[in-house]
């Protein structure tokens, strides 16, 4: 959990120290205070990612040169951590003030959960949110995971630039990162498969909490390791074998083309509502309550792998098409996890005397008595 944080020349925030409280807190203000800000900063420190936006030059103070962000967290029974991205003209991650250079040694100190709008274009948007879901979602129970995935990118990556100058290069040279993007590729599918079994178990029950029973939620793994998108029960020698005779097959085209067909980087998770396909034919509430589900889903599967507490969720805005006893269900589930960070306009009636309140003005966040 995140026990303070510090901002300086982040988005709104000119410089901010905040202690938080171990369970429930919550961000009252208008809108355009700084509320999402101050959830996008404690984001960027757990994942090294906004969930807004790509460009750091939107994460940086107007006129400034750089941002910084610091904070102190906890996992159970371990020491606190103090972790520190630094970005000017480069980036600088410090633990603990030791400067460390890879991603996979900062991220996942303290565990984040998000709930906020954006979440409805998991359903409905490309496929590219959907697999970083994912990805983001089993790398923060698999450091194997990561590994895993970072070395597939990376081989992909040198495997596409020699497609594009490939008269520089021969054939061998080329194939020659196959090997890699199989090994790491396979171990990729097979966790992103075991994942999604786990997640429409949990769907089952989750999903009771915001739609009726007679409705169901589930999702679908379509694998991007053959010719074509497709589910697949095969055991990990099977897509060895198969994703070789992929890479062998369409050798030809991903020359002509510059870029590598086949893989894992072109898998596809589809969700169904009422076996209905959301991202085609789904209404914007049925998309905004199956991603509610998924991520209460997903949360279940993180607290059965680590402690509860060891979870911060960051909630933003995200219940105003729930119905009131929705509305209980959804605040009665947050309450049964870790640490909370809410933000909105109004302190909800059920969270009164259980959170700890911060009033937001203007990029300044006052405790209240």
């Amino acid at each position: 959990m995140l026990k303070e944080i510090s901002i300086a020349n982040f988005r709104n925030f000119d410089s901010l120290r905040v202690h938080l409280d171990d369970h429930v807190n919550v961000l009252v203000g208008h809108n355009g205070q700084g509320k999402t800000n101050f959830l996008e900063a404690i984001y960027y420190l757990a994942l090294l990612r906004s969930f807004r936006s790509s460009q750091i030059a939107d994460l940086r103070q107007w006129k400034r040169d750089y941002f910084r962000l610091d904070c102190i967290c906890q996992r159970h029974d371990q020491p606190e951590t103090r972790l520190t991205v630094y970005y000017g003209d480069d980036r600088r991650l410090l633990i603990n003030g030791n400067n460390v250079y890879r991603t996979s040694e900062f991220v996942n100190n303290f565990i984040c959960v998000t709930f906020i709008p954006q979440d409805k274009e998991l359903v409905r948007g490309p496929e590219t949110l959907r697999r970083r879901f994912l990805d983001i979602a089993i790398s923060q129970m698999s450091p194997a995971y990561l590994k895993n995935l970072q070395a597939y990118m990376e081989a992909l990556k040198s495997r596409n630039a020699m497609l594009k100058d490939q008269y520089k290069y021969t054939q061998a040279t080329i194939t020659a990162y196959d090997q890699v993007l199989v090994q790491k590729g396979v171990a990729v599918e097979m966790d992103r498969r075991a994942f999604v079994e786990k997640l429409n178990a949990a769907l089952i029950e989750k999903a009771k909490l915001l739609v009726n029973e007679s409705h169901t939620m589930s999702v679908k793994y379509l694998s991007g390791i053959g010719s074509l998108l497709q589910a697949t029960d095969e055991d990990e020698l099977q897509l060895t074998a198969k994703f070789h005779e992929s890479l062998r097959k369409h050798y030809d085209r991903d020359c002509r083309e510059g870029y590598t067909h086949c893989g894992p980087q072109r898998s596809e998770m589809t969700c169904m509502f009422d076996k209905i396909l959301l991202s085609r034919y789904g209404s914007e509430g049925e998309c905004r309550i199956t991603s509610l589900a998924l991520k209460f889903a997903c949360l279940e599967i993180l607290k059965n792998t680590m402690t509860a507490d060891d979870i911060t969720l960051l909630v933003d805005d995200v219940i105003g098409e729930l119905d009131s006893s929705r509305q209980d269900n959804f605040y009665h589930e947050l309450l049964s996890a870790g640490q909370i960070v809410l933000a909105g306009t109004f302190l909800p009636i059920c969270l009164q005397g259980k959170a700890k309140v911060f009033d937001v003005v203007g990029g300044k966040l006052t405790a209240r008595n």
